[in-house]
C-alpha cells in the first residue's frame, strides 16, 4: 500500500492478484451467505468505497457506515463482519460503537478486522480497546492484498456461522424449554385436576358406603331384630303355656318367624355377594341379575352375555357385576319404563366388552364432570374403576336418544392384567 487510501500493494504485471478460478470460487462461497453482510467503516480518504467495491465484485454484500451512530445501528444480528481502519477507533467518538459491540447478545462476538499501519504498540492499544467490546479481533498491516482480505473477510464470516448456529441453538433450546414448561404445567395442572376429582369421588364413596352401612343397620334393626325379638317372645310364651293345642299354634308362629328371618338374611346375603357370581361366572350372575331385576320392577330386560367372555379375576368379575348393577338402577329409574338391553362379548385373548343400553330420555355426558347427582356419581365412580384396570368407559347418549353405556377391559388374572398394561 502506497498512501493509507489505498490498501492493495502492488502486483508484478504479469501475476494477477487472483486468476478466474479462484475469483469464481470466492464469488460462489460469499453468494452462499448473502444475508451475512460486511459493514465497513472508515472515515478517511476512499478506502471505504475501495473495499466496498472490492468485495461486491467478489460476492460479498457490504454497507458503508459514515459515521459512529450509522455503523452503531448497523451491528445487528444479521451483521457478518465489522470492517474498519485504524483511524475509525482513535476518534473520541467511538464510545456508541465500542458501546453496541459491548452490548451483543450472549451466543453473539462480531469478528472485527482493522486495517492498521502503526507500529507493535499501536496495534497493541488498538488490540486491548477492541478486544474489550468484541473479543474476536484480527488486525491487518497495510499494505494488504486483495487475497489477504478476502481470505481474512471469509474465515471471519465462518466464525460468524458458527455463531448463528449456536443462537439457533439457543433458540431451539429456548422454545424447547418454554414448550416443555408448558407440557409441565398443563400436567400439573391436570393432575390436580384429577386429584380433586378424585377427592371429591373418595368423599362421595365414604358418604355412598356410609348410607349403605345405614340401610343395612335398619334392615338389621326394623326387619330382622324385630323378627328375632317377636320370636323370643313367642319362645317364652311356648314355654309358660301347657295347653297342647295352644302350644301347637305357638310353635307355627315361631316358625314362621325363623321363616321370615331366613329369608331376610338370605336376601341380605345374595344382594351383598351373589353366589351364582362365583359358581356360575359373570353371565350366569348377569341372567340373575336380569330375573332379580325384572321381578322387582316389571321391567322389559334382555341379556346376551357370552360364557366365553367371563373374567378370570375375581376382582374384575365381581367389579362388572356391581357396575352392571348399578347402570341397570340408573335405566330402571331414569329410562321412563322402556326396555334395557345388556350384553358381553368376548373379544378374545382374555379382553371383554359389556354394553348396558336403554330407550330413555338421554342426558348430555358432558355433564358428568360438572353435576354432582347421585346417578353421576355411580358413573364417575364406575369410570374410575375401569381406568384402574388398565379399560375404557365410553358414554353414548343426548336429549332424546337413550344412553348407551360401554366398558371394555381385560379379564385375566392381576398378574395378566398387569402384564397387559405394561405392555401396552
Amino acid at each position: 500500500m502506497q498512501s493509507r487510501r489505498n490498501f492493495n500493494s502492488r502486483a508484478p504485471k504479469d501475476r494477477p492478484l487472483m486468476n478466474n478460478a479462484t475469483h469464481d470460487e470466492h464469488a460462489r462461497i460469499s453468494r452462499v451467505h448473502k444475508e451475512e453482510r460486511v459493514i465497513i467503516l472508515a472515515p478517511v480518504g476512499q478506502d471505504a468505497e475501495a473495499m466496498a467495491a472490492l468485495l461486491d465484485a467478489t460476492g460479498f454484500e457490504t454497507q458503508v457506515c459514515h459515521g459512529l451512530d450509522e455503523c452503531s445501528r448497523e451491528i445487528t444480528d444479521s451483521a457478518g463482519v465489522l470492517l474498519l481502519t485504524e483511524e475509525a477507533l482513535e476518534t473520541v467518538q467511538s464510545s456508541p460503537l465500542l458501546d453496541a459491540l459491548k452490548a451483543q447478545p450472549p451466543w453473539s462476538e462480531l469478528p472485527l478486522i482493522i486495517l492498521t499501519s502503526g507500529g507493535e504498540s499501536r496495534r497493541a492499544g488498538l488490540l486491548d480497546l477492541a478486544a474489550a467490546a468484541a473479543g474476536s479481533v484480527t488486525l491487518l498491516e497495510r499494505p494488504v492484498s486483495t487475497v489477504t482480505l478476502i481470505r481474512s473477510v471469509q474465515v471471519a464470516l465462518r466464525s460468524r456461522r458458527r455463531q448463528y448456529q449456536v443462537r439457533d441453538l439457543v433458540t431451539q433450546l429456548e422454545n424447547l424449554n418454554q414448550t416443555l414448561e408448558e407440557r409441565v404445567a398443563k400436567r400439573t395442572a391436570e393432575a390436580f385436576e384429577r386429584a380433586q376429582k378424585l377427592r371429591l369421588l373418595s368423599a362421595e364413596l365414604s358418604l355412598a358406603e356410609e348410607a349403605e352401612r345405614r340401610r343395612i343397620a335398619e334392615m338389621l334393626h326394623e326387619d330382622l331384630q324385630q323378627l328375632l325379638v317377636a320370636a323370643r317372645m313367642q319362645l317364652a310364651a311356648l314355654c309358660r303355656t301347657k295347653d297342647a293345642a295352644q302350644r301347637e299354634s305357638i310353635a307355627r308362629e315361631i316358625s314362621d318367624i325363623l321363616e321370615r328371618s331366613f329369608h331376610l338374611t338370605r336376601s341380605l346375603s345374595v344382594e351383598l355377594a351373589p353366589p351364582v357370581l362365583h359358581d356360575g361366572g359373570l353371565a350366569a350372575a348377569l341372567e340373575w341379575l336380569a330375573a332379580e331385576t325384572r321381578k322387582n320392577y316389571n321391567v322389559k330386560l334382555t341379556v346376551e352375555a357370552d360364557p366365553a367372555a367371563n373374567p378370570k379375576a375375581a376382582d374384575v368379575r365381581i367389579f362388572l357385576f356391581r357396575a352392571v348393577r348399578e347402570l341397570l338402577l340408573n335405566s330402571v329409574k331414569h329410562a321412563g319404563g322402556t326396555s334395557v338391553r345388556i350384553t358381553m362379548q368376548h373379544l378374545g385373548r382374555d379382553k371383554l366388552r359389556i354394553i348396558v343400553a336403554d330407550g330413555g330420555p338421554g342426558f348430555d355426558p358432558s355433564s358428568l364432570d360438572t353435576q354432582r347427582t347421585r346417578q353421576t356419581f355411580g358413573l364417575l365412580n364406575i369410570r374410575e374403576r375401569v381406568s384402574n384396570f388398565g379399560g375404557k368407559f365410553h358414554i353414548d347418549s343426548g336429549p332424546n336418544r337413550g344412553t348407551r353405556v360401554t366398558l371394555s377391559l381385560f379379564g385375566g388374572s392381576p398378574a395378566e392384567i398387569n402384564l397387559a398394561n405394561g405392555s401396552r
